[in-house]
């Protein structure tokens, strides 16, 4: 497989086998996340696209939970004296395509 787009938490992914990808964060402690929602597949230059997903999924190795750098937003409105500084520091994780393992339906 050259390449596919897969389908997570309803956002679209481009994947590459050995390449890595941050999505939200998963629930549990799972090591591995199979997924059936393909949605294109590249293999050795032939297209397969899905109506809407394809009959074969991914396997996905779950490698780290990761905390991106804190975001801050600062609202300020002149003579008013009002001043508001809000922030968050998203948590992701970190998945790698493991392309020798193929989930059929």
């Amino acid at each position: 497989m050259d390449l596919s787009v897969v389908q997570i938490n309803s956002r679209q992914y481009l994947v590459k086998p050995g390449s890595f990808i941050e999505i939200d964060k998963l629930q549990g402690n799972e090591k591995t996340l199979k997924l059936d929602q393909v949605l294109l597949s590249v293999k050795n230059g032939k297209v397969e696209i899905g109506k809407p997903y394809l009959k074969e999924g991914l396997t996905f190795e779950v490698l780290e939970n990761v905390q991106k750098p804190k975001i801050r937003v600062s609202v300020y409105k002149a003579k008013a004296n009002f001043r508001k500084v809000r922030g968050q520091k998203r948590e992701m994780s970190r998945i790698k395509l493991m392309e020798e393992k193929i989930v059929k339906k």
